[in-house]
């Protein structure tokens, strides 16, 4: 059952969730180049304090498949309300540690809240906008996830030398009580169907999501048994927690939005391409960093001309959807992305720049298209029902997805020290331009399922 809101209110309520979400991005990101100065105040490594970054983003994995139900069952106000003040209070917390285990437990407890924003944040979008608005509310809504991984290291960067790190938790406090007070007064009392909280699913998910974030992560710096063995637990993991959330009564995920084919290929063939073109913010600035020899500025200069094309290409991507429809698009713009990779590793370090700032401004416009087609399809024919656990799924798979396109990335540069100079790209950033291949490989691999769609799917988002 849902209240009836104003278009203001529902309005105010996507830019307060587009803002959670952000914050809950950019968190995941920031502290990459705070590491090393928060080393010295630990009196320890800055790969030590990697873990402070995993913490986090294994809370969310872990416990975003719970959301849903804690929304049905306790209602999504108190739940957003709850997950706001958590990440608030933790973040204030952050700022204040004074050891590694400590900072560690901290973080996970800042994941904790972070796991429970966004996506009941989302669902209480979803539930409330009409579906011939649902395209431009999706649409909106991606933008935090092409952003927040951009300008989370340079801002991190920057907060940290003209402030200290502590500052990047600090700067969270304030946002979070105008949050706090804004979700009172917009967010809606809804509850769903309570059901008994399947303790057994969520075992089996947060194991298998565990250990998959853990492989994800290891063999993103270096490939061996301990990491493939982890990745390979995870898969058997989720694969008896699948079985289980199928044959389970109460499950603590219906599986049931899998049946529908435009949720399936979004899920499926979707998180191959979002791996692909997701991993162009993690390849951009080590290519022209540690391959090229750029600094960080000049580096930072032409990630901007990426960002760029995500945002024009915000305010075109309704009129594409509906003038062409998700298949053509997904086909189409899907071949153009990896056209765009393949440009990529053609660049070097005397490449002209205006010519690598058109080229990342165009490869932003067809990333941006493409995210915001896989999320809008993912949801256009599911039953307004089955929109809680739709959502639990699609966010528990875009968690991972974004590790393993990541890790994906990282072992393409491995295997490009290897391989590059056979391939004929010798030269400066050889092993990265490699990458942006493989990459690009990887996207028109998720292009079958676009393939298999019917032709009408997403029509309930695109007719009229």
């Amino acid at each position: 059952m849902t209240e009836e809101i104003t278009p203001l209110r529902r309005r105010l309520i996507m830019w307060l969730v587009t803002g959670a979400l952000f914050m809950e991005i950019l968190d995941g990101t920031i502290l990459t180049t705070a590491l090393p100065s928060m080393a010295q105040t630990f009196r320890t490594t800055a790969v030590a304090l990697d873990i402070g970054i995993s913490a986090y983003l294994l809370a969310l994995g872990v416990l975003i498949p719970a959301s849903s139900w804690l929304a049905d069952r306790f209602g999504s106000r108190r739940v957003f309300v709850t997950a706001i003040a958590i990440f608030t209070l933790a973040s204030a917390l952050c700022g204040q540690a004074q050891s590694v285990p400590e900072f560690v437990a901290l973080r996970v407890f800042q994941g904790v809240g972070g796991a429970m924003m966004t996506p009941v944040g989302r669902l209480v979008v979803m539930r409330h906008t009409p579906r011939d608005q649902l395209i431009a509310t999706l649409s909106a809504l991606i933008w935090p996830a092409l952003f927040a991984p951009v300008v989370g290291p340079p801002v991190g960067g920057f907060i940290t030398e003209h402030l200290g790190w502590r500052w990047i938790f600090y700067f969270n406090v304030p946002l979070g009580i105008v949050a706090l007070a804004a979700a009172l007064w917009l967010i809606p009392d809804v509850r769903g169907e309570r059901r008994r909280f399947d303790w057994t699913g969520f075992a089996l998910t947060a194991v298998g999501v565990f250990a998959l974030q853990i492989g994800f992560e290891h063999s993103a710096r270096r490939i061996d048994a301990l990491g493939l063995g982890l990745v390979a637990a995870g898969l058997a993991v989720l694969a008896v927690t699948m079985a289980h959330l199928r044959r389970s009564a109460n499950p603590l995920l219906d599986l049931a939005a899998l049946r529908t084919p435009s949720f399936r290929a979004a899920v499926s063939g979707g998180t191959l391409t979002r791996m692909a073109i997701g991993a162009v913010p993690f390849l951009l600035p080590l290519m022209m960093q540690a391959g090229f020899g750029f600094g960080a500025v000049h580096a930072g200069l032409f990630v901007v001309a990426l960002f760029a094309g995500d945002i024009t290409m915000k305010a075109m991507v309704e009129r594409i959807l509906r003038r062409f429809g998700h298949r053509p698009v997904l086909i189409v713009n899907g071949v153009l992305c990896a056209a765009s990779l393949v440009s990529l590793a053609a660049i070097g370090p005397h490449s002209p720049a205006p010519l690598v700032a058109v080229l990342l401004y165009i490869n932003g416009l067809g990333r941006s298209l493409q995210f915001s087609t896989l999320s809008t399809l993912a949801f256009a024919d599911v039953d307004s029902a089955a929109m809680g656990d739709a959502n639990g799924l699609f966010n528990t798979i875009l968690q991972l997805g974004a590790a393993a396109g990541v890790t994906a990335a990282a072992m393409s540069v491995h295997a490009g020290e290897a391989l590059a100079g056979t391939l004929g790209l010798a030269g400066a950033g050889a092993d990265y331009r490699f990458a942006f291949i493989a990459m690009a490989v990887l996207s028109l691999g998720g292009l079958i399922s676009a393939l298999r769609l019917p032709h009408e799917a997403g029509r309930a988002l695109t007719a009229g």
